[in-house]
């Protein structure tokens, strides 16, 4: 299959900006079902998508033992090359409630499954094709509501990310390791889950005028719940 760096670069600033609100409250509220049916909602805008799930279902991890088939395959679907990524996560940043409404049914079972898995705490890479550093000048935490994929190898952001750019060293506390259920098990994706709060930790790096370094930490959900019982 084709690969696409989509899924690990960021385009835009807006891409990564934090929203300010919270786009999937309600998603919760589905019923568990299965990725052929989640998927119903989304054949409007994405015409081919009872076929990119029976090629889920087909090739995903079909032996885990922490997920059944259909979260496998709800997890497989998100990391093949195709529309599903894209506008899934152009749904979340849309200032439109509405658009994001079709796909929580997929939400539903895709997040089970990513909070199915454990949770690692580890360095990942990110990529932005543009500066991002203004956006995290003020120290503030930043609160991410989009799927951010990464990965554990800095190699694989400097092939999708070309010669220029903002590379992102996310000290995550709380990625969800998706590399045995992914379409490339190569890439060594991992994924901060919508919601992810993060603040930067140091001013950013130019680095001989190709790469920004912007170095940011997950504030984890432990921790921030310690904050506000000492604060």
């Amino acid at each position: 299959m084709e690969r696409s760096a989509g899924r690990f670069i960021n385009e835009t600033h807006a891409d990564i900006q934090d929203l300010g609100r919270n786009p999937i409250h309600g998603y919760e509220d589905e019923p568990l079902s299965s990725l052929e049916e989640a998927a119903k909602t989304l054949v409007s805008f994405i015409p081919q998508i009872a076929q990119d799930v029976s090629t889920a279902k087909h090739n995903c991890n079909q032996n885990s033992h922490l997920l059944t088939l259909d979260e496998s395959a709800a997890i497989y679907l998100y990391t093949m090359p195709g529309p599903v990524f894209r506008l899934l996560n152009q749904a979340l940043r849309s200032e439109d409630r509405h658009s994001i409404k079709p796909w929580f049914s997929f939400l539903k079972l895709f997040i089970t499954a990513l909070k199915k898995l454990p949770s690692s705490t580890i360095t990942v890479w990110r990529g932005a094709a543009i500066d991002d550093g203004v956006i995290f000048t003020d120290g503030d935490i930043h609160t991410w509501w989009t799927v951010n994929s990464c990965s554990n190898d800095l190699a694989v952001i400097q092939i999708y990310l070309g010669k220029t750019g903002t590379v992102f060293a996310i000290d995550a506390a709380e990625a969800k390791n998706i590399s045995s259920f992914s379409t490339f098990p190569d890439e060594k994706e991992l994924i901060l889950m919508p919601g992810t709060r993060v603040r930067p930790y140091c001013r950013h790096l130019n680095f001989n005028d190709q790469y920004f370094l912007i170095h940011l930490k997950e504030e984890s959900q432990q921790r921030l719940v310690w904050k506000s019982l000492i604060s």
